[in-house]
């Protein structure tokens, strides 16, 4: 595995033992965090970004498949992604090598969530187990859910041999179908309906991303971008850094009287007033009210910190909702404004 030399594959330098310890030397990757904090329901990566990173793996597994290297564990915390959204692919303990008696291990090993069937089954494994594997973590990205779950593992490694996943658009009707197609036929029981190679799968990717960004590129964005630049919350922003913080964000409506931010509650989101007002109450108090280009949402800043304060629309108005998690994703110069400007309307 330390031979494989490629950008998305976390480099292995050196590998031994010391007074019976065994130790394996790695990149350092200062403040990566892996997949596994995308896959709720309520802090999805943005569509193309999906895409993007599910493409780099796929290169990735088509390079190391073409040396023999079958990785066997592709799950969401085995894949991290870089501060500046890049990918590594990580943990190769378990791998299948070709033509090596040692990397063999007899009977299932990986975890279970995304193991295809044939590697639930203990048969030969092929470069289209993997991926299999890489389409169960596209499925979960996507939804938030993983594509089987059971109460005991006995029915849940037969649902992955013989039951077919739910259809992606039963839980979001926003993805383009040639998306769903290709997570779909990557999750085939039968090996040969799987795309041949990560080159393949890479491929089919590439062309839906195209379609995607045009979609993204439209007036709605367009008009969003123009709604943002005309606050003075964004003043001192560049243009690409509004687009950042566009693409770490969702933005929402709310109705008169309608609930935004609740008292006691657990949230790592900041929130930008982009148009109407809303009110601040405190312990039943009224504390005052905000209207376009106010923020609020400081407790993100303090892990596991509970609001102290409602925020209800007062009339309609539109929210921009910044997650905390991917705008720790964006360029170090749009976390730095974002922070200072924040921080200063705070104060």
């Amino acid at each position: 595995v330390g031979m494989l030399q490629h950008p998305n594959i976390m480099p292995i330098y050196d590998a031994g033992d010391e007074d019976g310890s065994y130790y394996v030397v790695t990149e350092h990757i200062q403040g990566a965090r892996t997949l596994a904090a995308y896959c709720r329901p309520d802090n999805l990566l943005r569509v193309d970004d999906v895409i993007e990173i599910i493409y780099k793996c796929a290169k990735a597994r088509h390079y190391a498949h073409g040396r023999g290297v079958i990785h066997r564990d592709i799950k969401p915390s085995n894949i991290m992604l870089t501060i500046d959204n890049d990918v590594r692919i990580i943990d190769f303990g378990i791998a299948n090598v070709n033509d090596s008696d040692v990397s063999r291990i007899e009977g299932i090993a990986g975890s279970p969530s995304y193991m295809s069937p044939e590697q639930v089954q203990s048969e030969e494994l092929t470069p289209r187990s993997d991926l299999y594997s890489l389409g169960a973590v596209m499925y979960e990205l996507l939804t938030g859910r993983r594509s089987f779950r059971a109460d005991n593992l006995s029915k849940f490694l037969h649902q992955i041999v013989y039951a077919t996943p739910t259809p992606i658009h039963t839980f979001r009707d926003d993805l383009p179908d040639e998306l769903e197609q290709v997570v779909m036929r990557t999750l085939q029981k039968d090996p040969a309906k799987r795309m041949a190679t990560g080159n393949v799968m890479a491929a089919e990717l590439t062309s839906v991303y195209k379609d995607l960004r045009q979609k993204y590129d439209s007036l709605d964005n367009q008009e969003h971008f123009d709604l943002l630049r005309t606050l003075t919350f964004f003043h001192e922003f560049s243009h690409a850094e509004i687009w950042e913080v566009l693409r770490a964000s969702d933005w929402h409506e709310y109705k008169d009287g309608e609930d935004i931010v609740r008292e006691g509650e657990v949230d790592d989101r900041f929130y930008i007033v982009v148009a109407g007002a809303v009110k601040v109450t405190a312990n039943g108090n009224d504390l005052g009210r905000m209207s376009n280009g106010d923020c609020f949402g400081e407790t993100s800043y303090v892990r596991g910190a509970k609001r102290q304060a409602s925020i209800k629309a007062d009339g309609q108005v539109t929210i921009l909702r910044v997650s905390s998690t991917l705008m720790e994703q964006v360029s170090s110069a749009c976390q730095l404004r974002f922070n200072k400007v924040f921080l200063r309307s705070l104060i």
